[in-house]
């Protein structure tokens, strides 16, 4: 039985699990930092080339099943436990045939590397696919500590062990290990944290699951490929260097979508599920998470276009600077990526799972075709074919799937106009002060200085422009923190 939370603790739960993945994030970079002094381009490189080739195996293992439990309002013990034992069978398969690739990977890109990144990856794959219905399980009885510890202690474990290994030489190893640490740690940990014992195999209502999650593992595949297109590409063309160099920039600019959206996504989708037959309460929730995620993610945009180069010397290290040429590029496109998350939640929360297949593949094919054909005219040409995938991935939701779902794409549109206006004035009046004044600055001091500058202009302009919003973030947050502290 499934208990019932009151808002208020549905609230700080979130708020809970929010601020754990701003725990991971903090721990990535410190990991990112320590490792890119310890391990060069080249071994990020190869780790990062096998990992693209390999990875579709997390999407295929969760199998869209994820998406499909999350936004069931009630789900049977025995539809529970066949869902587990399907993810756990799909990640077994999967993790063979991603062994038994390890040498035709190897030999396609001419580097023995591979074979080695590739066998160890495999497990992981495993391990992802059966932790899927445990952390489901924790999603939805509202255990936020218990869901957001499994993760973060995977995370420690899988540093701690990558760390460790490079201090002693061992370079790719290291990378290509600390992920299946991670994946066997967060299992184990969300397995006795759910207290969920699945029962056997047995005859239930599964048809409409499985219908859901198939069609929804179009789109995930379908994201997968164009958003791992660009590293295998990088990797036909150049050395492992330059793929590190890219790979790096990516991750950076990928890191707070992936620690805010994705968990955002967890705890909204079954509320929003609620409500899906009355459009009125569904897109009036829509605007209010449109609006709160797009500041915080074009914040962390802003920030990392302008403050750039200072960024890669104080995580990477100066030997990264290379990188510098693909971050405020691939920054770009996350704007286009931000301000479409509304139509995502929306698709899914209605079921509409073929609406948002045809939204992204919209965008996704023409971005993987211009990746193949500008991979070979210069690195950097990967960077801007992401962006304008991106872009066309927006304009599909915007103009043609979202209207046709219900949406209020007017009120999404509308949303976005303040926070791109807050980040965009402040990033532009930062690099004006970062061009005249802060540039000479040693790199530390010159990111603390931009990172001062930006907050004091977001700040000013939202009390010009944006007061409803901020009132929205306050209101916001005196509902998520506990109670003791909301009544001062």
């Amino acid at each position: 039985m499934e208990p019932d939370a009151s808002p208020g603790s549905r609230a700080r739960g979130a708020t809970l699990l929010l601020s754990t993945q701003w725990l991971r994030y903090l721990l990535q970079v410190v990991n990112i930092v320590v490792l890119a002094r310890l391990i060069g381009p080249a071994d990020f490189g190869i780790v990062s080339l096998g990992l693209a080739i390999t990875g579709i195996a997390s999407v295929l293992g969760d199998f869209g099943l994820s998406l499909a439990a999350l936004r069931e309002k009630q789900l049977s013990e025995q539809q529970k436990s066949n869902l587990l034992w399907l993810n756990t069978a799909i990640g077994a398969v999967l993790a063979v045939i991603v062994a038994a690739a390890a040498v035709p990977i190897a030999q396609a890109f001419d580097d023995e590397r591979l074979v080695i990144v590739v066998l160890i990856a495999a497990p992981a794959y495993l391990f992802r696919a059966a932790a899927v219905q445990f952390h489901v399980e924790l999603n939805r009885t509202d255990r936020f500590r218990r869901l957001a510890a499994s993760e973060l202690g995977g995370d420690a474990l899988g540093a701690a062990t990558a760390v460790t290994l490079a201090l002693v030489g061992s370079g790719y190893v290291a990378l290509a290990l600390q992920g299946t640490v991670a994946a066997l740690v967060t299992l184990a940990w969300a397995c006795v944290a759910a207290g969920w014992r699945p029962r056997l195999p047995r005859r239930a209502p599964m048809k409409h699951l499985l219908v859901f999650g198939v069609s929804t593992l179009g789109t995930h595949a379908a994201h997968y490929v164009t958003t791992n297109v660009d590293t295998i590409a990088m990797g036909a063309w150049y050395s492992a260097a330059t793929v590190g160099f890219y790979s790096r920039a990516y991750q950076l600019v990928m890191l707070p979508l992936q620690q805010v959206a994705a968990p955002l996504t967890r705890i909204l989708l079954p509320r929003l599920a609620e409500v899906a037959d009355d459009l009125d309460a569904l897109n009036a929730a829509l605007v209010r998470a449109q609006s709160l995620v797009s500041h915080a993610l074009l914040a962390m945009t802003g920030l990392l276009v302008v403050g750039g180069a200072p960024v890669i010397e104080v995580v990477l290290g100066a030997a990264w600077l290379p990188a510098m040429q693909y971050l405020p590029v691939l920054a770009a496109g996350t704007v286009f990526q931000t301000i479409a998350y509304g139509y995502y939640w929306g698709f899914a929360a209605r079921g509409r799972s073929g609406a948002l297949f045809l939204s992204e593949i919209v965008g996704r094919v023409p971005m993987v075709l211009l990746v193949v054909a500008w991979a070979p005219l210069a690195p950097v040409g990967v960077a801007w074919a992401v962006v304008a995938g991106q872009m066309l991935i927006w304009a599909s939701g915007t103009f043609v799937f979202a209207p046709r779902a219900g949406l209020r794409v007017g009120a999404l549109l509308i949303t976005a106009i303040v926070p791109l206006t807050v980040s965009g004035l402040a990033t532009l009046g930062t690099w004006g002060l970062d061009v005249a004044v802060l540039a000479s600055l040693p790199p530390l001091a010159r990111l603390v200085s931009i990172v001062a500058a930006w907050v004091v202009l977001a700040v000013g302009l939202l009390a010009v422009c944006g007061r409803r919003d901020a009132r929205l973030m306050f209101d916001t947050l005196q509902k998520m923190l506990p109670r003791r502290f909301s009544r001062v």
